[in-house]
């Protein structure tokens, strides 16, 4: 995906407010959106530093394993504390974190076996990015994902906009 993740991490962390009873705030949903983009935060530095031969997924921040490995310590730290802020802290984070992967797994592909395997895993090669592997898409901005993107986006305002009628987000002070 490549705008996808902001409107899929809204409705991600939208089903786990309500799944965890939270209140409806910008707080958390401001914590899942970041959560949702947060592998691709390392774009910005890609673009604005000289290193533009490879992408962007390069780099470590792109890998699931240092995500798992936060998640592991994360789990560690409340197996200790039992905080239920913290809990709600973990599921909707690194929930959101994952989704963001898997999104990308069909195009682009995640190395999601490093650091055994550093080979991407995914489904469609987009022109010659993933150096030929996978289903050949000559051009993604005509393939049916990137219209998936687009409907998300579309349902995420429409959601918006429908939940500041009902007046349903909750600003705590």
């Amino acid at each position: 995906m490549l705008i996808g993740h902001l409107p899929a991490g809204y409705f991600l962390t939208r089903y786990l407010i309500k799944r965890q009873k939270l209140p409806l705030n910008k707080w958390w949903l401001g914590l899942g959106i970041v959560a949702a983009i947060l592998p691709d935060l390392d774009y910005l530095y890609w673009l604005l530093s000289n290193d533009q031969a490879d992408t962007h997924r390069g780099y470590i921040t792109t890998y699931p394993i240092i995500y798992f490995i936060l998640f592991l310590i994360a789990l560690l730290i409340y197996f200790f504390k039992k905080s239920p802020w913290f809990k709600n802290i973990i599921i909707i984070v690194f929930t959101n974190i994952f989704v963001h992967f898997l999104l990308d797994t069909p195009f682009y592909g995640v190395k999601w076996f490093f650091p055994f395997c550093n080979q991407e895993v995914g489904i469609y090669n987009i022109g010659s990015y993933t150096n030929g592997r996978g289903i050949l898409v000559q051009n993604y901005f005509t393939y049916w994902y990137w219209y998936l993107e687009i409907a998300l986006w579309i349902l995420a305002i429409i959601s918006i906009i429908y939940s500041y009628k009902k007046r349903q987000f909750i600003d705590k002070k």
